[in-house]
């Protein structure tokens, strides 16, 4: 239900303790039954777990058990009634009536009710005529035949034990041209391993680079190259459970022909060695997009959470500067996220909520797309809110005695993000919403990049991302400094060249400018950008066979470098009017 400003909003202390108070309520009183009659599986508990949970909890899925049939429920009944009472399960983590989503996976209140009477009153079958037609599930893909099915060329090996495993696999994309992009589905391959994947493209040749520098397939670490993103609006993950959806009418992606496919996948160890082979199904359309989406992210790096502290809070916010409709929310945070709240602040004084989240599991974390598009005016403030328990306390803790938790990307640290996919009127109203959020995304790289240099002062990778903030922001002096030190501190990361030498052309120090250029190849000969950048030094020059070269070392690595097809073609339009009498 949307609420409006008449409505008595409960504040954040207040929906806790109720929450807190409907466990304890359930957890201690005597159960009264609701219905005629006993509950019994065949009519009341089975069209539940048939509707809810046997999508996971049947064979080849993601649960370890199956829940499919009398015997299977009656052997955990008391399992059951605990997990769904304290909402464990199914594994949803919104609160209701706090935001409108698709395919909630949630029981209501009379359901869970049903299964602690079912349970109370001796778990029993009932009549067989009672009992519906067992769930009938699609076989294969969800969303039927893919126009294009992909596939990792080579099984992955997950070893028996250890720590988590984070790996990039590079899979080629075999297109004869560009096409739409309707909806895509994944395929995992192994369910009992893969805790989460993302779906990444890159254009270039950059994620085979890196994977032929490893010898088994694919290669390790969370960080991707900047080349490697998901469609610009789009949120492509998957997690256990997570059911493929087709996105609305008239928000198909360009997928450009020659991009690899990138899945970037968090794997754990089961205790024996595991073959991963996932796929993904892509559904084209010929249909162009008519709206782009735009993704905004609120954050914060200042988490530095003490050891025992119970509630430890950060927030951030954000004024929209247009008119926006928000599709889908998606939160992150690590184990010792406990309550993440998600809300909006209208231009009236009016709260929208957009999600609360009373017990956060990372287990279980994913992006949830609005039954109804939220709209939001301009002016409207968006926040963030999240609670973390660092006590003993917290079943989730991997740390016991507790220990200073502060941001980081690895499991063990914490992270504060929600990020909200929204669409706007217009393109106008796009580019507006592009240019405003630029500041504040600029803030965020200066605001990171700065606390890992006070770890690390001399993190040339930081050095280098905290300089292309300040490029943004217009800051050069600042950036240059932070360049020269990151190439004197990474000698090898191409990147650090290649932005020095963008900084030092727009200075009209060219000479230099090539020098930075040449050192970025030598790093890393596949960085295309550093080709087409000489190329336009050599082009401003006055030197068009330079030139040429540069450009079509560029394409040979990225075919989709449109600035430097678009140069070959000037200087062959130059060279003819050349040989022209």
């Amino acid at each position: 239900m949307t609420r409006t400003a008449k409505l008595a909003i409960p504040t954040a202390a207040l929906v806790t303790a109720i929450a807190a108070l409907a466990i304890w309520v359930y957890s201690t009183r005597n159960v009264t039954p609701s219905v005629q009659g006993p509950v019994t599986f065949n009519k009341h508990i089975a069209p539940i777990l048939f509707q809810h949970c046997s999508g996971c909890h049947r064979p080849n899925q993601a649960a370890p058990f199956a829940l499919l049939t009398f015997q299977d429920a009656h052997k955990r009944a008391k399992q059951i009634a605990n997990i769904t009472r304290r909402r464990i399960m199914p594994p949803w983590m919104p609160e209701p009536g706090f935001g409108d989503f698709l395919d909630a996976r949630g029981l209501q209140a009379d359901q869970i009710e049903l299964i602690q009477q079912w349970t109370a009153q001796g778990a029993v079958e009932g009549e067989p005529s009672d009992l519906p037609a067992p769930p009938k599930w699609t076989e294969g893909w969800s969303l039927g035949e893919p126009d294009l099915i992909v596939e990792m060329p080579e099984a992955y090996t997950l070893p028996a034990e250890g720590a988590d495993v984070y790996r990039n696999f590079v899979i080629p994309i075999p297109m004869p041209g560009s096409r739409f992009v309707r909806a895509v589905e994944f395929r995992p391959g192994n369910l009992k391993v893969i805790h989460h994947a993302f779906i990444r493209f890159d254009p270039t040749q950059e994620s085979r680079r890196l994977d032929a520098q490893d010898p088994a397939p694919g290669f390790g670490g969370i960080h991707l190259p900047v080349s490697a993103q998901s469609p610009d609006g789009y949120f492509l993950s998957w997690q256990p459970g997570k059911v493929a959806t087709r996105p609305s009418e008239g928000l198909a992606w360009t997928l450009e022909q020659g991009a690899d496919l990138v899945l970037q996948m968090h794997m754990q160890p089961s205790g024996k060695p595991e073959p991963v082979q996932s796929s993904v199904g892509f559904y084209f359309t010929d249909k162009r997009p008519t709206n782009t989406p735009f993704k905004i992210r609120l954050t914060s790096f200042d988490i530095d959470i003490p050891a025992g502290a119970k509630s430890h809070g950060v927030k951030d916010s954000y004024v929209l500067p247009v008119d926006a409709e928000v599709l889908a929310v998606l939160p992150h945070a690590h184990y010792l996220g406990k309550k993440i709240q998600g809300y909006a602040t209208l231009p009236n004084g009016a709260k929208q909520w957009l999600l609360l989240i009373p017990e956060w599991n990372f287990n279980w974390q994913g992006d949830y797309r609005y039954a109804k598009p939220v709209a939001l005016p301009k002016g409207t403030m968006l926040h963030m809110e999240f609670i973390y328990d660092n006590s003993s306390g917290n079943p989730r803790n991997p740390n016991q005695p507790p220990r200073r938790v502060q941001y980081g990307l690895q499991s063990a640290d914490e992270m504060a993000e929600l990020w909200l996919q929204v669409t706007l009127r217009d393109v106008k109203d796009r580019d507006t919403l592009a240019r405003d959020y630029q500041h504040k995304a600029a803030r965020e790289s200066i605001a990171y990049n700065t606390y890992l240099l006070r770890s690390n002062p001399k993190d040339g990778r930081a050095q280098t991302e905290l300089a292309k903030a300040m490029l943004s922001e217009r800051r050069f002096d600042e950036a240059l400094r932070y360049l020269r030190a990151a190439v004197e501190n990474a000698p090898d990361f191409d990147e650090a060249h290649y932005f020095l030498g963008l900084l030092l052309r727009t200075q009209k120090k060219l000479a230099e400018a090539k020098v930075a250029f040449g050192n970025a190849l030598r790093a890393n000969p596949q960085n295309f950008k550093a080709h087409g950048n000489l190329g336009l030094i050599s082009l401003e020059q006055g030197n068009l066979n330079e030139a040429e070269a540069h450009f079509r070392s560029a394409l040979a690595v990225n075919p989709n470098d449109t600035i430097s097809r678009e140069s070959l073609d000037d200087i062959a339009k130059v060279k003819r009017a050349r040989r022209q009498p």
